[in-house]
C-alpha cells in the first residue's frame, strides 16, 4: 500500500474524502471531509471543496460511479479462466442491453466457481458517463486509479469484521436512489438500485456535512417512502430466490448513506423487513482503524465509511470492480513509471537468472575440465612412480618424490647438484680429440678425482688422451697409471687417474 491514499465517495447527495495511512499494524485516518452536491456546484465544486480540506499531494486515489449509472446482471459462464470470461462476457450481455455494447464499459466479479462453470455479477457503465465523470478530476491534483462501484468496498470490509453474519444486506440510503447489496455464505450475490422517495434527505445530508444537526422531523411522507422501498426490496429479494433455487435469508441489515442519520430509519426498516437492522460504523467495529484525536468529531460514518472502506481497498485486496481500463486506462506519470519499474525488473530478473545458468554451464565445464586433468596426473604419476599406490595428492606427491631424486644423486660421492655424473662424462669427452680410437671399459667417479681404464691403439693416442685431459679445469695431476700391450699384441691398455681440484 502506498504510503497514504486517499477514498473519494461520490454520491447523489456528498462527496466524501478520507484520507489513510499505512501503520505497521493497521491504518490511521489522517483526514476527512463531506461536501453536499449543490445544483448550482454540481460534483466539481464539491471535489474542490473537498481537495482544498484534504492535502493529496504524494497521495494514491480509489473513487467510485456514482449510483444509478450501473447495471447490473447475474450470469453463468462456462468458463473458470477470468480471461476467457472478459473475452466472451459482452456476447453474453449483447443481447439483454438497451443500448450498443460498443457503447458500454462491462467489468465483472465471480461470485463462486462450480466445476467449470463461474457464476458471476456483470456491471456496464456507459462509456461517455465515464469520459465526463473523470473530466470532473482534470483541475485537481487527483485522479483517481480504481473506479469502483459504491457500496461494494464497504460490504468487503463489513464481511471481514468477526462478527458479521455469513448472510446479510447492505442498504445505502440516498435521497433519490438506494443501493442494494446481498451477501450469502460471506460473498455478494446481488447488487440492484431501486428508487427511493427520500424526502428530505438531502438536506440532512448536506446539513450533516457542515456538521450541523441533521435529525429528519417526523415526516409521514418519508415514512411512506420508507415502506415502498420495503416492498421494494422484497420483490427483488424473492425474484432472487426464485432465480437461484435458494431459500437463504438475510440474518442482519446493515444501513449507511443519508438515510442511515435519520432515527427512525432502523426501526421502520426493522419493522417492515422483519430483520435486525444497524448502522454501519468502520471506525468503531474494525479494530485495525485508527482515528487521528483532532479528527473525532468531524468522522461521519454515515457519509465517510465508503470513502474509508476505499482507502482501504488496496490493503486488503478485496474484491471489487475497476472502471480504469481499456482508453481510461490511468496515464499519470506515476504510473506509468511504477509499469516501467515492474517491466525493468522483470527484463532484469531474466538476465540474472541467464546469467545464473552461463555461470553454472560454466562452472560444470571447469569442474569437468579439472577432474579430466586430475586424472591424467594420476595417469602420469603411476606411469612414473609405478611403486606408489596410496595417492592421495599427486602433485604434492610427484613434487617430493622428484626432490628426494635430486638430493640421491646429489649425496652421491663426487656429485653435487652443480657436478653430475652426465656433466663430468661430457667435459671429459669434449677433452679428448674426437678422431681418436678409445674404448672405455670403466669409469670409476668418486670424492677424491676420476679413474678412467680402457684400450686404444698406441701409445701415442694414450699421450693425447693425457694432454687433453689436462686442459679441464675441474681436475688437476692428470697421470698415466699404467699404459701396457694387450696379450693379444693389438693395441694398449691404460689406466689414467685424475685429481679433483677442491
Amino acid at each position: 500500500m502506498p504510503r497514504t491514499i486517499i477514498g473519494l465517495d461520490i454520491s447523489e447527495d456528498t462527496v466524501a474524502a478520507v484520507q489513510v495511512k499505512s501503520l505497521m499494524q493497521g491504518y490511521q485516518i489522517t483526514g476527512c471531509s463531506a461536501v453536499p452536491i449543490t445544483e448550482a456546484g454540481g460534483i466539481s465544486a464539491a471535489l474542490r471543496g473537498v481537495c482544498e480540506q484534504i492535502d493529496s499531494k504524494g497521495s494514491v486515489c480509489n473513487s467510485v460511479v456514482e449510483d444509478g449509472r450501473v447495471s447490473f446482471r447475474n450470469l453463468s459462464m462456462p468458463f473458470t479462466d477470468h480471461k476467457k470470461i472478459r473475452q466472451t462476457l459482452g456476447f453474453e450481455l449483447e443481447t439483454l442491453m438497451g443500448s450498443s455494447i460498443e457503447e458500454q464499459l462491462i467489468d465483472f466479479i465471480d461470485v463462486d466457481r462450480t466445476g467449470t462453470q463461474t457464476n458471476l455479477i456483470a456491471a456496464s457503465v456507459n462509456r461517455g458517463y465515464i469520459q465526463e465523470h473523470l473530466a470532473n478530476f482534470e483541475s485537481f491534483e487527483v485522479e483517481p486509479e480504481v473506479l469502483d462501484i459504491r457500496n461494494v468496498s464497504l460490504v468487503s470490509q463489513v464481511l471481514m469484521q468477526e462478527n458479521s453474519p455469513e448472510n446479510g444486506m447492505l442498504l445505502c440510503l440516498g435521497s433519490r436512489i438506494c443501493s442494494i447489496l446481498l451477501f450469502l455464505d460471506k460473498k455478494i450475490v446481488l447488487m440492484r438500485h431501486v428508487p427511493f422517495n427520500g424526502k428530505g434527505l438531502a438536506d440532512v445530508a448536506s446539513l450533516a456535512a457542515k456538521r450541523e444537526k441533521a435529525d429528519l422531523p417526523d415526516d409521514k411522507q418519508y415514512e411512506t417512502g420508507l415502506v415502498s422501498l420495503c416492498r421494494s426490496i422484497n420483490l427483488t429479494l424473492r425474484g432472487f430466490q426464485v432465480e437461484t433455487g435458494t431459500n437463504l435469508q438475510p440474518q442482519e441489515v446493515f444501513i449507511t448513506g443519508p438515510g442511515a442519520l435519520v432515527p427512525v430509519t432502523a426501526e421502520i426498516l426493522g419493522k417492515e423487513l422483519d430483520i435486525k437492522v444497524s448502522n454501519v460504523n468502520l471506525g468503531e467495529n474494525t479494530g485495525n482503524i485508527q482515528l487521528s484525536q483532532h479528527l473525532t468529531g468531524l468522522y461521519n460514518p454515515a457519509l465517510m465509511d465508503n470513502g474509508l472502506a476505499l482507502a482501504l481497498r488496496e490493503g486488503k485486496k478485496v474484491k471489487g470492480f475497476n472502471f480504469r481500463r481499456e482508453e481510461f486506462q490511468v496515464t499519470t506519470q506515476f504510473v506509468k513509471i511504477r509499469k516501467e519499474l515492474i517491466r525493468a525488473s522483470l527484463y532484469l530478473g531474466i538476465i540474472f537468472l541467464l546469467l545464473a545458468v552461463n555461470f553454472g554451464v560454466d562452472y560444470r565445464d571447469l569442474k569437468k575440465r579439472n577432474a579430466s586433468l586430475d586424472n591424467r596426473i594420476k595417469e602420469l604419476f603411476t606411469q612414473t612412480f609405478p611403486k606408489v599406490t596410496n595417492i592421495v595428492e599427486p602433485v604434492h606427491q610427484m613434487k617430493t618424490k622428484i626432490g628426494e631424486l635430486k638430493n640421491a644423486s646429489g649425496a652421491a660421492p663426487g656429485l653435487t647438484m652443480h657436478r653430475t655424473f652426465l656433466g663430468i662424462i661430457n667435459d671429459i669427452s669434449s677433452r679428448v680429440p674426437a678422431d681418436l680410437e678409445i674404448h672405455v671399459d670403466r669409469m670409476v667417479v668418486d670424492q677424491d678425482g676420476v679413474q678412467i681404464r680402457g684400450k686404444t691403439d698406441t701409445f701415442n693416442t694414450v699421450d693425447s688422451i693425457k694432454k687433453g685431459l689436462e686442459s679441464s679445469d675441474t681436475y688437476r695431476d692428470v697421470t698415466i697409471a699404467t699404459a701396457n700391450l694387450d696379450q693379444s699384441g693389438e693395441g694398449v691398455r691404460f689406466e689414467i687417474k685424475m685429481q679433483r681440484v677442491e
